[in-house]
């Protein structure tokens, strides 16, 4: 990939967001998932400017896990889910969309809820789609750069990096895309 275009489109998958919550209620500062959505809420990174894609269907599937699985309040994900997609729309890049209701639906990932993920990745043309679910996103169409940690995903007209959050966030610390 060499050096990043003008603005660096990142779809962030549903654990970025699960762990950043998780490391804040835990107490913890500076992890991975905390550098990575601390950069797109600025928009900036020493990678230069990020615009955050996402889709309304990924914020409605994050509102469920916060509220099914770790028991907040509704008020508290809604507040939560508001800033994510705020963080979308205020991005430094106007086109393509960054905030999408969905992809073209056809990429044949063994569970729906990825193959929405990296499909949104496509459809929002991101450059980077950021996972620490690496191995679930490597059914197809994959081209594994480094084992468990960077992947290219090439779709008719479009190429996403598909990079683990550990990775992920040395990039953006670091500002270099590595990619053997």
């Amino acid at each position: 990939m060499g050096a990043p275009s003008k603005v660096l489109r990142v779809c962030l998958d549903l654990n970025v967001y699960v762990t950043y919550l998780r490391g804040l209620q835990l107490g913890h500062t500076d992890t991975a998932a905390q550098a990575l959505v601390a950069a797109v809420r600025r928009g900036e990174s020493a990678l230069g400017p990020i615009q955050l894609v996402i889709s309304w269907g990924m914020l409605d599937r994050l509102r469920k896990v916060w509220e099914e699985k770790w028991s907040i309040p509704r008020v508290e994900a809604d507040a939560l889910l508001s800033a994510i997609a705020g963080y979308a729309a205020l991005g430094p890049d106007l086109e393509p969309p960054h905030l999408m209701l969905g992809g073209t639906g056809l990429i044949p990932l063994r569970d729906t809820e990825d193959a929405h993920v990296l499909d949104v990745a496509v459809a929002g043309r991101a450059d980077l789609l950021v996972t620490s679910n690496f191995k679930d996103f490597l059914d197809y169409r994959k081209d594994v750069r480094e084992e468990n940690r960077i992947a290219i995903y090439q779709a008719a007209q479009h190429r996403v990096v598909i990079v683990h959050t550990h990775t992920a966030a040395q990039w953006l610390r670091e500002g270099k895309i590595v990619i053997p």
